[in-house]
C-alpha cells in the first residue's frame, strides 16, 4: 500500500545506456521497479502486452476488493519488465482508506480457507475445464481470433483472483509471524515459519511424484542405463527406441499431463512448458536417480517437528487469556493454509495461465508461418495481440521488419543492466499490514556487507552449509547442478522445486522469507539466503561458498 510520500517526489536519473521515452507525464511520475523476482531476463513484446494490458488491471481489481485505493501499472521498458503500484486518491485521504481496508483484510484472512476451497479454486478449475474444450488446432482463423478474445478476458480474471487470494494470504502469513514473536516471545522470523513447515502442496506433490518416477527408472536396468548415458534434451527420443523405454514414457506422459503445463517463468510466454519440451523433467530425473534418500522422509520429519513446536506454543499460552489463545489458533490455521496456497495458486494460475496463453500464441505462429508472414513459429512472441489481430484479419503488414527490429532491440538490451528503479522516487512507503507482508515476499533491500568476501541477504531457511556454487540463471541449465552443490540463481518458481532435493543450499538475487524459494527450501530442510541483490554476479560458478541461512549471510570461501 503506497501512501503519502515520505520525502518530496524526486525524478530518478536514467543511465545513458537505458533511455526511456515516457508515453505521458503520468507514467514518468510513477515509481517503477524492475520485477527481477518474476521476470529476471528480457521480456518479449507479446508477454509485455499481456502483462501491461491485463495482468495489471487484474492486480488492481484484486486490491480494490479489500478497499485498497491502489492502481497497478505494468510496462516493458527496453525489454525489461517494470511494475508500479500507486494510490489514485490524494495523499491526505490515504489514512482514511487504510483504516477502512485493515478490517476488510483481516476478514479476508479469517475467511481465506473457505473462499479458496469453496469459491476461488472451483472457479479456476472451471475456467481451465472450459478452455480445454476449445479445439485450437482445428479452428478457423475467425474462430481462433474469437478464442483470443475469450483468452484476454479469462487472463484478466485469473489475475484478479490471484490477488484476491494472495493479498490476504500474505497478510495472514505476516500477521502470524508478528504475533508469534510478540506473544510467544521467540525472536527471529524463521522460528515462526517452523510452525508452517511440513505441509503438503502442489510443489511438494510434484517432487513426490517425480521421486516415484525416478524409482521406476532405477528399477529397470535398461531404462536406467539409457537415462544415465543420454543427454536430457535427447532422452525423450532415445527412450522411444526400446520397448522398456516406451513403457517408461507412458509413466512420463502421465506425470506431464498433471505437472507438465508449466515453465520456469511467470509472465514470459516464450519458453516452452515441460509438456512441450520435457528436458527440465529429465534433468530432475537424472538427479533423483543418483539419490538414495526419499525427500518425503525429510518432509515427514519437518511435519513432526511442526507439531511438536505447536504443542510447545500452546503450552506457553495456557496462562494467557482465552482471546489470545483463540487468536493464536485462528492465525496459525490461516498462515498454514496460506503456506499451501502460496504454492498451489502458482500451479493453478501463474503456471497454467502462461502455458495456455503460450499454446494459443503458438497456434497463431503456425498459421502465420503457413501464410508466409513469419519465418519461425516462435517469432510470434515478437508481436503483440494488436499485431496478431491485424494479421489474422488479413491486413498485410511488414511483419518481418518489425520482428527483426524487436529481436535486435532485445539482443542489445540483454547486454545492458537495467536500473532497479525508474520514474519518480517517493521514498519508502509507511508501514502497514500490506507493505510489511510485501516486504517479506520481495525481501528487504540489503546494504552491502562491510566484511570482505561476504554477501548479505534475507534469512530464508535455517542452517549452515558449505559447498560448490553452481550459478544457474535458467532452468534449462539446471541439469549442471550436482547433488550437494549450492544452487545460485536470480529467482526460482515452482518448476524448480524438484532441484531443491538435489541442492545442498540455495542463494538467490531476489526474494524474502515469504518467496517461493524460501518456503520450499524450508520444506526440504536446506539452508537458503534470498534477496542478496547480486549473488549471481558476485559468485563464480564452481566457487566454494558457505550459506548461513540463519543470519542471511553468504561467505565466499575460495575457488
Amino acid at each position: 500500500m503506497t501512501a503519502p510520500a515520505m520525502h518530496p517526489p524526486t525524478a530518478i536519473p536514467l543511465p545513458p545506456t537505458f533511455p526511456v521515452t515516457w508515453q505521458s507525464p503520468e507514467m514518468a511520475a510513477l515509481p517503477w521497479t524492475q520485477d527481477r523476482q518474476h521476470v529476471p531476463e528480457p521480456m518479449t513484446p507479446m508477454s509485455g502486452w499481456w502483462a501491461s494490458e491485463l495482468f495489471a488491471s487484474g492486480f488492481s481489481r484484486g486490491l480494490a476488493a479489500y478497499g485498497l485505493p491502489l492502481r497497478t501499472h505494468a510496462a516493458r521498458f527496453n525489454s525489461y519488465f517494470y511494475m508500479a503500484v500507486a494510490p489514485y486518491v490524494p495523499p491526505e485521504q490515504m489514512p482514511e482508506y487504510e483504516a477502512k481496508a485493515v478490517p476488510l483484510l483481516m476478514a479476508g484472512v479469517a475467511n481465506f480457507a473457505r473462499q479458496w476451497k469453496e469459491e476461488w479454486l472451483p472457479e479456476i478449475e472451471q475456467i481451465w475445464d472450459d478452455w480445454d474444450r476449445r479445439d485450437l488446432r482445428g479452428s478457423t482463423m475467425p474462430e481462433l481470433l474469437s478464442h483470443l478474445d475469450v483468452a484476454t478476458a479469462l487472463f484478466e480474471r485469473i489475475w484478479e483472483l490471484h490477488f484476491r487470494l494472495l493479498v490476504p494470504a500474505f497478510v495472514g502469513f505476516s500477521t502470524f509471524v508478528d504475533f508469534y514473536a510478540d506473544v510467544i516471545g521467540v525472536r527471529g522470523e524463521l522460528a515462526a515459519y517452523r510452525l508452517l513447515q511440513g505441509l503438503d502442496s502442489k510443489s511438494i506433490e510434484a517432487g513426490r511424484e517425480l521421486w516415484t518416477l525416478s524409482r521406476k527408472a532405477k528399477a529397470n536396468p535398461a531404462v536406467a542405463a539409457t537415462v544415465g548415458s543420454t543427454p536430457s534434451n535427447a532422452l525423450q527420443a532415445k527412450l522411444g527406441e526400446s520397448e522398456a523405454g516406451q513403457a517408461f514414457l507412458k509413466d512420463v506422459d502421465a506425470f506431464l499431463q498433471v505437472f507438465g503445463k508449466r515453465s520456469d517463468t511467470v509472465q514470459e510466454f516464450a519458453p516452452p512448458s515441460w509438456i512441450d519440451d520435457p528436458t527440465p523433467l529429465y534433468d530432475n530425473l537424472k538427479a533423483y536417480i543418483q539419490q538414495d534418500e526419499d525427500p518425503s522422509v525429510t518432509h515427514r520429519r519437518l511435519g513432526e517437528e511442526r507439531e511438536r513446536l505447536i504443542a510447545e506454543a500452546r503450552a506457553k499460552l495456557m496462562d494467557k487469556p482465552e482471546e489470545i489463545r483463540h487468536q493464536f489458533e485462528a492465525l496459525l490455521a490461516a498462515a498454514q493454509m496460506c503456506t499451501v496456497v502460496q504454492e498451489d495458486h502458482n500451479f493453478w494460475i501463474d503456471q497454467r495461465g502462461v502455458h495456455e496463453i503460450r499454446t494459443l500464441c503458438m497456434e497463431f505462429g503456425r498459421r502465420f508461418v503457413a501464410s508466409g508472414d513469419l519465418d519461425a513459429v516462435e517469432d510470434i512472441f515478437l508481436l503483440t495481440v494488436p499485431d496478431v489481430k491485424e494479421l489474422g484479419a488479413g491486413h498485410r503488414l511488414d511483419i518481418r521488419k518489425l520482428v527483426a527490429e524487436r529481436k535486435a532491440e532485445m539482443e542489445h538490451f540483454r547486454t545492458i543492466t537495467p536500473p532497479p528503479m525508474i520514474g519518480t522516487d517517493y521514498g519508502p512507503p509507511p508501514e502497514n499490514p500490506v507493505t510489511k507482508a510485501l516486504g517479506r515476499f520481495f525481501g528487504q533491500p540489503m546494504e552491502p556487507s562491510l566484511v570482505k568476501h561476504e554477501l548479505k541477504g534475507n534469512a530464508g531457511s535455517a542452517g549452515k552449509v558449505r559447498g560448490v556454487a553452481r550459478v544457474i540463471i535458467a532452468i534449462t541449465e539446471a541439469g549442471r547442478l550436482q547433488p550437494g552443490e549450492i544452487l545460485v540463481t536470480a529467482t526460482t518458481s515452482p518448476p524448480w522445486t524438484p532441484f531443491f532435493a538435489t541442492a545442498g543450499g540455495i542463494v538467490t538475487d531476489t526474494g524474502g522469507p515469504l518467496s517461493h524459494c524460501a518456503i520450499v527450501a524450508r520444506e526440504y530442510g536446506i539452508p537458503a539466503v534470498v534477496g542478496t541483490m547480486g549473488a549471481t554476479s558476485a559468485i563464480r560458478d564452481g566457487q566454494l561458498i558457505e550459506v548461513d541461512g540463519d543470519m542471511g549471510i553468504v561467505r565466499l570461501i575460495g575457488e
